[in-house]
């Protein structure tokens, strides 16, 4: 699976969002994501049983954090199929209102916690109700691994603008 095209899918899914009241919350905009990757992503292109979902779960106990991201594109987890609770993992993704620098910040350090113990090769901020992605604040050595976007309504037109440092290499 090629993570470029993920994030063009994704890009594809922000830019359909268009009603202004999901702009207004995180949950909402974060219902309505999910409902337009489910449109935007095609059902063959994720590798093998791996699903978008919003996450609900991690525990401390199982996964080593307690943090909760708002969606996790991943396989879940089968003992019959993965050795830790670290594989499978494809993408982690965390939604902010209108984010602070401070908030931003926070959400980079999570999102970074969840790379280094769930193994997650791609993470993803995006800001609503913005045009500031704050990658600017994603530290030197995490940029080739986050992706930062930022999506507001203009003229009832979702404006996305994607901020990374990634290159163009694919990632299994």
């Amino acid at each position: 699976m090629d993570i470029n095209t993920l994030l063009d899918h994704i890009t594809a899914a922000l830019g359909a969002i268009k009603a202004p009241r999901f702009y207004e919350t995180e949950r909402g905009f974060q219902g309505e994501l999910l409902a337009e990757l489910k449109k935007a992503v095609p059902v063959d292109f994720l590798p093998g049983k791996a699903i978008i979902e919003q996450e609900y779960q991690k525990q401390f106990e199982s996964h080593g954090l307690k943090i909760r991201p708002d969606i996790i594109v991943h396989e879940p987890f089968d003992e019959d199929r993965h050795s830790s609770r670290r594989d499978g993992n494809i993408a982690v993704v965390e939604i902010k209102l209108a984010a602070s620098q401070r908030q931003a910040a926070g959400d980079f350090e999570s999102l970074i916690r969840m790379i280094e113990l769930l193994n997650y090769p791609l993470a993803i901020f995006i800001n609503i109700a913005s045009e500031v992605t704050h990658s600017d604040l994603v530290p030197a050595r995490w940029r080739e691994r986050i992706v930062c976007f930022a999506v507001r309504l203009r003229d009832g037109e979702p404006h996305v603008r994607r901020s990374d440092g990634r290159s163009k290499l694919p990632i299994s």
